[in-house]
Parts: C-alpha cells; structure tokens; sequence
C-alpha cells in the first residue's frame, strides 16, 4: 500500500461542456499510477460568472498542478487563481478559438504524462496589475482591462498619462490597455496590433474614437500607464479579462503596470507564429 501523501491536481471547467465528464472519467487511469488526488471544480455558467467562484479556503499551493477545461474565459479564471504560484496550469481547448488553450484535448495525455514524468516545458505569461483611484484593492488581469460606457451611443472622455505626461485627450467609446497576452482577444477585434508573447509592452487601443488623430500604440512595461475619466454624461465603467465590471466616476483614474506576478502553463509543441495561423485561419 502507498502510503505517501497523494499530489493534488486541480480541475476547473463549465457543466454545459458534456464532453468535461468524459475528460474527467479518462483523467482516473493516472490517479493509482502517479499517486495523484483528482479535485475537481465543475460549475454552471451563472455560478462561474461570480468571478471569485472557489472557496477562500482553497490553497493553490497544495496542488501539483491546475487543468482548465472550457475556453480562454475558464483559463482567465484559472489564472487569477494560480497567479504568482509556481503551479503549473494546463490550458485544455474546449471552447472555441482559444489562443489561452493552447493544448487541444486529443493531445492532452501527451503533455499530461511529459509532465507527471517530469518532460515537460514550462513558460510564463505576464500579468497586469490594476489600480482603481477609491478602491483599495489591486487586481490583475492576463488579457486586458476594458474602460468603456455603460449607455448605448453615448461617448466618454478619457485621458491618458504616461508617467506625469499627457499623451492624448479623447472621447469614443472606451480603451483597451491589454497585454502581450490579450493583445489577440478584444484588442485584435478593435484593430489593435497583435503583439509577440516575448515582447515586455502594453497595447493601449481606443475603442471607436471621435477622432482620426488617436490610434493605437505600444508602451513599454516599464511605464505605468494612467488613464482618466473626464467630465461626461455618459456613465462609464471598468471590465476586467470580461468577468468583472467596475462603475466609474467622473474624475476617477485607473492605473496600469507590469505585475510582478506571473502564471506558469505547460508550453505546447506549436510556436506562437503557428498558433496565430491555426486560430485565425491564415492561409501560407
């Protein structure tokens, strides 16, 4: 009998994906084999939107490792989770396009037992850290942080400061400030640039603004971007990687920099240039 302490895996996914509780059935055959306790996490949509889903009580440094299963919105989740852990987390596609997912669920018993064998290869994702004027809690996100209004054809003024220097004054529908990461989410629908993994910079993109002068641009991390909301009519507010909404105030300033946090994941054989080409249908 084994008699040493089981290593906890994590599992989090949706309840509306049937095929998870096949994934989950398959997942059994390494628990006798590696020692392994399988926990998982299964919600439905309405109970996975509360944005702190888990219980406070939940350790991620328990676990040997974390498995999303769904799309890019349960990696999110996942991530905020794990963030600043060295606790693997395993991006399992079954959603749609998935850039987070990078592990398609065929595949996933090669890259399971690469790491359970100790093969596998890790890399890391950048995080940012969000400040809200007012608010004393700090929150990260992988993908990026969404200032828009809350009124239909209703426009908002914002400003926006890199360290002490005002670089543009606008009104439009919002702003994207978005990472490496998120520059291939919202940021590319927006018609912002879409940003290699390995470069250290924000993508600030203005969301349809009043303008022709105001374009997206790229910031270093060194910077700490500052952003804030003018005198408006229209209300406006804050969305975080699309699971949590702020309200804003006239006046109120957001801030953006590099967290020092990151999130560990299991690195698929494809390059990022090869990812690009399978997630948006490129043609070579």
């Amino acid at each position: 009998m084994n008699t040493t302490k089981k290593r906890k895996i994590a599992i989090v996914g949706l309840s509306k994906k049937e095929e998870i509780w096949d994934f989950l059935e398959n997942l059994k055959k390494y628990e006798a084999k590696y020692n392994l306790e399988i926990n998982h996490f299964i919600y439905s949509s309405k109970e996975f939107h509360l944005y702190n889903t888990i219980s406070v009580d939940f350790n991620p440094e328990d676990y040997l490792a974390a498995i999303s299963v769904g799309g890019d919105g349960t990696f999110l989740y996942v991530s905020r989770v794990f963030a600043g852990t060295d606790i693997p987390i395993f991006g399992v596609n079954f959603g749609q396009l998935g850039f987070n997912t990078n592990i398609e669920v065929k595949e996933f018993d090669f890259y399971f037992e690469n790491f359970l064998e100790n093969k596998a290869i890790f890399d890391y994702k950048t995080l940012l850290e969000v400040k809200i004027e007012g608010i004393e809690e700090k929150y990260l996100v992988l993908n990026e942080g969404v200032i828009s209004h809350t009124g239909i054809s209703r426009m908002i003024r914002l400003k926006v400061d890199l360290e002490g220097h005002s670089v543009c004054d606008f009104r439009g529908d919002g702003l994207i400030v978005s990472s490496p990461t998120g520059s291939t989410a919202y940021n590319l629908s927006a018609g912002g640039p879409i940003v290699h993994p390995a470069v250290d910079a924000f993508t600030v993109c203005p969301i349809c603004p009043h303008t022709l002068a105001i374009r997206p641009f790229i910031i270093p991390f060194s910077e700490t971007i500052h952003i804030k909301i003018e005198e408006s009519s229209a209300k406006a507010q804050i969305t975080l990687d699309g699971q949590k909404i702020i309200e804003l105030n006239s006046g109120q300033r957001i801030s953006f920099k590099k967290s020092e946090k990151k999130i560990k994941f299991i690195k698929s054989q494809r390059n990022f240039y090869e990812v690009l080409k399978l997630k948006l249908g490129w043609v070579v």
